[in-house]
C-alpha cells in the first residue's frame, strides 16, 4: 500500500492544478467544483490501473487513495485558484466567479483565515466523497478482472510484500 500513495499525492496534485485552472473559466466553474468532488479518487485508481503500477486494488486500498486524492486534489486547486482569482481581480478589476466574490480575498487576517478553514472544510469533504468515489472504482475493477481477494489473503500479501521488500 506504501507504494500507492506517492503516485496518488503526485496524481491528485496533477489533478488538483488542472481543476484549478478549469475553476477561472467563468461558465463551467460550478461543474469543475462538482466534478472536482467526484473524479480526482476515479482519475488515481484508473491511471494506476491503467499504467500497471497497481495489480490488485482492494476495496480499503481503493477507498484510501480516494481520499489521499481527494484531499491533496482540492488543497492543490485551491492553492492554484485563490492567488489567481486575487491577481485576475486586481488587473482586470474583475472576479472570475461573478461579482461578490472579489470581497472574500481581502488581505486581512480575519479573511485569510475564514479562507484557509474553509479550504479544509471542503477539502474534508472531497476526501469523503472522492473516497467513495475511488471505493466504487476499486469495486468495479475487482468485478471486471475477477478477483475476489478477503481480507486475510489481503493482510498476507502486504506482510509477504514488506519481507520482499
Amino acid at each position: 500500500m506504501e507504494r500507492f500513495i506517492k503516485p496518488s499525492i503526485a496524481l491528485g496534485v496533477i489533478s488538483g492544478i488542472i481543476f484549478g485552472i478549469l475553476l477561472l473559466m467563468p461558465f463551467i466553474s460550478p461543474l469543475m467544483f462538482f466534478l472536482m468532488f467526484l473524479l480526482a479518487g476515479i482519475i488515481v485508481i484508473v491511471v494506476l490501473k491503467k499504467t500497471s503500477t497497481a495489480g490488485i486494488i482492494t476495496l480499503q486500498d481503493g477507498t484510501i487513495l480516494g481520499s489521499i486524492a481527494g484531499f491533496v486534489s482540492l488543497l492543490s486547486a485551491s492553492a492554484v485558484y485563490i492567488p489567481s482569482a486575487y491577481l485576475i481581480k486586481l488587473v482586470f478589476n474583475n472576479s472570475p466567479g461573478g461579482p461578490g466574490i472579489g470581497r472574500t480575498f481581502a488581505m486581512t487576517g480575519y479573511d485569510l483565515m475564514a479562507v484557509f478553514m474553509l479550504v479544509i472544510f471542503t477539502a474534508v469533504l472531497s476526501a469523503i466523497l472522492n473516497a467513495f468515489t475511488a471505493m466504487l472504482t476499486s469495486f468495479i475493477f475487482s468485478k471486471l478482472e475477477n478477483h475476489s481477494v478477503n481480507f486475510k489473503d489481503h493482510l498476507y500479501m502486504e506482510q509477504f510484500d514488506d519481507t520482499v521488500e
